[in-house]
């Protein structure tokens, strides 16, 4: 049982003059978005349980793996100027796409249903971090590299926190680490705070 992950980030801004650049001051206003224009894509809500009715993708034979869930984190932004202050709107989620996610049908059972629930919740926890940052974060006239960094940097612990969970739970199979993952896992949503909305 192994995941693949595939994030995906979705970068819109609205084009700013040379003097906006030269403004200082910069205001984001960051929000965790609850559902998406895409028919394929199921957005992470605390509480949000896979099926496996959603593993629609065609199976990649080539592969060593019994499923495969495809989950990722969208980001998208705009910029305006508002009374001498540049203005950010920064709208994010982390998604499942059921159209690339699959699971053989000699696996399609609770245990591998299960630990693919986990890598869905793990991009979710990595969104959570993505998003707190991005609230926190004191932009300067240079927001696009600053969202972009912050970005990669995530992705690069979203991806490091999914090798090391099919790492030590052995896809799934060593089920007393698995368990293990489970809880901590659980936890870490359910501390969440703000971040997901029910």
């Amino acid at each position: 049982m192994m995941k693949l992950i595939q994030t995906i980030y979705i970068v819109c801004s609205m084009l700013l003059t040379q003097n906006a650049f030269a403004q200082q001051k910069v205001i984001a206003n960051v929000t965790m978005e609850t559902k998406s224009e895409r028919k394929n894509e199921i957005v992470y809500r605390k509480g949000t349980k896979l099926e496996l009715s959603d593993f629609q993708g065609d199976d990649e034979p080539n592969m060593d793996a019994v499923a495969m869930a495809y989950s990722g984190v969208s980001v998208r932004y705009t910029g305006t100027i508002k009374n001498g202050l540049i203005k950010l709107e920064i709208k994010m989620y982390a998604s499942f796409d059921k159209s690339k996610s699959w699971c053989l049908e000699t696996s399609r059972n609770e245990r591998t249903l299960a630990h693919e629930q986990r890598h869905f919740d793990i991009t979710a926890l990595n969104a959570c971090a993505l998003f707190e940052e991005l609230q926190s974060y004191h932009f300067t006239k240079n927001f696009e590299r600053e969202i972009a960094d912050l970005q990669k940097k995530y992705q690069k612990k979203n991806e490091s926190d999914q090798d090391d969970y099919d790492s030590e739970t052995n896809h799934g199979i060593k089920r007393e680490v698995q368990e293990e993952w489970n809880q901590k896992i659980l936890k870490a949503i359910s501390e969440a705070g703000s971040c997901f909305q029910n």
